[in-house]
């Protein structure tokens, strides 16, 4: 007994005292995962890319039109910045995203006072620097509308029931396509007045068309399993949702950043007017 019980109470303080492993820390890319998705410990960062977001919008705004007052370039730049926000929910019976989220007017407001009455903000958001960040950011954000109206649609519409796609997606298919691509060009059709304007000229807007590319991107890879699962079978990251949101929006923030930098043609996927290089454009 004697010599049992030490035997025993070393044991037990071992056991007691044995180290509880720390979790693995994350690597580089899951970082920036996290940080261009607004999760986990970076949640913060969504209310960072929103007011580049809208520095960006107001900055383009003040630059296309320098003498806008304030009754007209608030709801201007609302409409044309929110645009995918209004028109997607609206068209599927739901409340406009500036009517549900309440940081997006008020840091419209903020930015196009910065814009207009802080001329150091103007001239940040104008030099190379700024203006690198602030469409990076724009861009980020943009894609996060785009899926927000892609997975909006694909939640309330019914799955494909009729034609020859019928029974072989899980999901619905046009309408989600169409919210997804109207999340990410919305703005260039607002005000309604507007109209088609945006898409009168030869070339379509990058704005129009990389939504169009990424929505079904994004749709197709995140709401279909079959889709998805024969995708993983070539590219195994692509069976992850977050992956497939996180290539489309570097995609959307890549592109640019090298048309800006000469490495790629300015005119690539249409006309970008947040591109300096780029010729005469229209405003998307």
């Amino acid at each position: 007994f004697f010599f049992i019980v030490p035997h025993l109470s070393g044991g037990l303080g071992a056991m007691r005292k044995a180290p509880v492993p720390l979790p693995a820390a994350p690597t580089p890319l899951e970082v920036l995962r996290d940080v261009l998705l607004f999760q986990a410990d970076y949640a913060f960062a969504y209310y960072i890319f929103l007011a580049l977001y809208c520095a960006a919008c107001c900055r383009n705004l003040k630059e296309a039109l320098p003498r806008l007052t304030w009754f007209y370039a608030i709801p201007l730049a609302v409409l044309t910045s929110f645009g995918g926000g209004i028109m997607v929910p609206v068209l599927l019976g739901l409340p406009a995203a500036p009517l549900i989220n309440e940081a997006l007017i008020p840091t419209m407001i903020i930015a196009w006072a910065c814009v207009q009455y802080l001329h150091p903000v103007l001239a940040l958001l104008q030099s190379p620097f700024g203006r690198a960040a602030s469409n990076s950011g724009f861009e980020v954000f943009r894609y996060h509308v785009l899926a927000i109206c892609s997975d909006l649609a694909s939640r309330t519409l019914p799955p494909v029931s009729t034609g020859p796609l019928a029974g072989t997606l899980s999901c619905a298919l046009v309408g989600p396509l169409l919210c997804g691509m109207i999340g990410g060009c919305g703005g260039a059709f607002m005000p309604l007045s507007n109209g088609l304007k945006a898409l009168e000229g030869s070339t379509i807007p990058w704005r129009v068309q990389s939504s169009a590319v990424m929505s079904a991107w994004h749709h197709l890879l995140t709401h279909d399993a079959a889709v998805r699962a024969s995708a993983a079978e070539y590219v195994p990251f692509l069976a992850d949702p977050a992956m497939v949101k996180l290539c489309g929006i570097l995609f959307f923030a890549g592109l640019p950043a090298l048309q800006q930098l000469g490495l790629l043609p300015a005119g690539l996927l249409g006309p970008n007017p947040f591109v300096i290089n780029a010729a005469k454009v229209k405003r998307a």
